[in-house]
């Protein structure tokens, strides 16, 4: 399958043996009922950089009993035992099982939940910091907590603050939708674990001197739309009761590529497929098929769990995926947006300027490859809508002038990806501006225009999806450093105050909230964020036609969004 894997983060993940034994500097926190945690110092970026300052740091503290024997595949109940004595929180644990190409693979267990704090060294714990939460992406199948470098963001910081990283379930250990999991209400566990480890959270951020009322919460690709689905969950259990107080979608939202339910013939099949290559029937009662599967060869899951995303290619709909149906989104992310049913709270979105170059395919080379493309990957668009996407994105092989002629690689190759970027993300994110703006939100919207051509390894990529991944935390890595400074600081700004302009580089330009139809012509402004020291403030001209279409209330239940 084409990779998930961000340049940046692909990076990062090498880099993990940087960290210091325990140091007695360090505070130790007591976490009610759970126990006490010796801390670390980290000096070193993820990429072994010397930070600004030293940071304290817990790390690896589970947050919950460990979804093992019998309590796989079913909701997080309690937090862990408390256990006796001081325990060393000084180096990372396991992440969640994947596939085998994620970096240290023997690290990775069923027993995974774990979380990350870091924190800004020598302000007493009595003092509450506001905290950035972080959930990261990786398709829901791949990835942990370890790859966004809390340690660079709170070194970084232009005032003390608080970063937390966690792991979820992931793949079939934490998406596995099925009509047997919609029966047995175990739909969706891995966001589940997010809003336990949210709950948990706000009983025990304070001990570590975060303040659970500012807490933002943000994430890239599936971490954005993980924060989405958290975001756009303002009815049921959860109305009026937000876990945090703003949010950072960065490349994702509740809409963002496809979501179907249970019944979806893909996830018919991965089901079954993995079924079989674990040895349990689908013949007998769903008590049995559950016991099944509790007591198979955990390995056995993740193998088959990794073949089937490999396998999945050009599919819009990945395996082992949220599920509109379950538990934080018993309605689609689109009817939240049109219901209103979301939390009423500042927010960032952000978009790369070619966020689907990853996905595409770049050998087709006619107007019917274009059109069959679409075709396979999304059976929910009929005949009328396959002719509109051939207008709206014109053939540049039958129109010299098209926007995507050019391409270097295949005649389609830009064609293809621009649609799959609105379709996916471009679009989504800019829907979910415009909603939250024409509720009063206050919203922000950002366009990352910077190419990274030493992590993107061929420049034909263009700027795609998460080249922005290491910018939010200060890298020194990446092409543009100067970049990196302006774009981490309006975030920075935005978890220490909830404005993105308040503790801003000096020099840079103030960043105008999102709001829809002003000027008298419907553009709102955005921040453009440009190589170098060229950030700049533009109306949101997006392909407006092109939008209208993916985000068509009738059209997006048809898509799953």
């Amino acid at each position: 399958m084409y990779s998930l894997m961000s340049p940046a983060v692909l990076l990062g993940s090498l880099f993990f043996s940087f960290l210091a034994a325990a140091n007695s500097s360090i505070p130790q926190v007591t976490l009610q009922g759970c126990g006490s945690f010796a801390g670390t110092n980290i000096s070193k970026t993820l990429l072994g950089d010397n930070l600004p300052q030293p940071v304290n740091a817990w790390l690896g503290i589970d947050y919950a009993e460990q979804p093992v024997g019998d309590r796989r595949f079913r909701p997080l109940q309690s937090q862990p035992q408390s256990l006796k004595g001081v325990q060393n929180a000084t180096k990372y644990r396991s992440v969640c099982l994947q596939d085998r190409i994620y970096p240290n693979p023997d690290e990775q267990d069923e027993a995974c939940l774990n979380f990350n704090v870091f924190r800004t060294p020598g302000v007493p714990l009595s003092k509450k910091l506001p905290t950035l939460v972080w959930i990261h992406g990786g398709g829901f199948a791949s990835f942990s907590g370890r790859d966004f470098d809390g340690a660079s963001f709170v070194a970084s910081s232009a005032d003390p603050v608080v970063v937390v990283t966690f792991n979820y379930r992931l793949n079939a250990f934490g998406f596995l939708p099925s009509k047997l999991f919609e029966r047995e209400g175990l739909l969706n566990l891995g966001l589940q674990d997010q809003r336990f480890f949210l709950q948990f959270l706000q009983k025990h951020l304070s001990s570590f001197g975060g303040d659970p009322r500012q807490i933002t919460l943000g994430g890239l690709s599936a971490g954005a739309h993980s924060t989405a689905f958290h975001y756009f969950h303002n009815y049921g259990s959860d109305k009026n009761k937000p876990l945090f107080a703003r949010g950072i979608l960065q490349s994702g939202s509740a809409t963002a590529r496809s979501f179907p339910g249970p019944d979806y013939p893909r996830y018919k099949k991965d089901f079954a497929g993995l079924m079989k290559y674990i040895n349990c029937s689908t013949d007998v009662d769903d008590k049995e098929q559950m016991g099944c599967l509790r007591s198979a060869s955990a390995e056995k899951i993740r193998e088959y769990s990794a073949k089937a995303y490999e396998d999945a290619k050009d599919q819009l709909n990945w395996p082992w995926q949220p599920s509109i149906g379950g538990p934080l989104i018993e309605k689609a992310g689109s009817k939240s947006e049109e219901e209103g049913t979301f939390h009423h709270l500042p927010i960032i979105t952000t978009h790369t300027s070619d966020e689907g170059k990853y996905y595409t395919p770049g050998d087709l080379e006619t107007n019917d490859d274009f059109i069959q493309f679409w075709h396979r990957i999304s059976p929910g668009l009929n005949i009328t809508d396959l002719a509109l996407i051939n207008e709206l994105y014109p053939d540049p092989v039958a129109y010299p002038d098209s926007p995507w002629a050019g391409s270097s690689n295949s005649t389609q190759y830009n064609r293809i990806s621009a649609a799959w970027s609105d379709m996916a993300y471009i679009c989504m994110s800019r829907h979910t501006a415009v909603t939250t703006s024409r509720a009063g939100v206050p919203t922000w919207s950002l366009h990352f225009n910077t190419p990274d051509f030493p992590l993107v390894a061929q420049s034909w990529k263009g700027i795609p999806h998460a080249s922005d991944a290491a910018y939010i935390w200060n890298d020194p890595h990446v092409a543009y450093p100067e970049t990196a400074r302006i774009y981490y600081r309006y975030i920075n700004s935005f978890v220490l105050t909830g404005d993105p302009n308040k503790m801003r580089l000096d020099g840079t330009v103030e960043w105008p909230q999102y709001k829809a139809g002003e000027n008298g012509n419907g553009y709102a402004k955005q921040l453009v964020v440009n190589p170098g020291n060229f950030t700049v403030v533009e109306e949101d001209r997006g392909r407006g036609r092109q939008c209208e279409f993916w985000n068509d209330p009738e059209r997006a239940g048809r898509l799953y969004k």
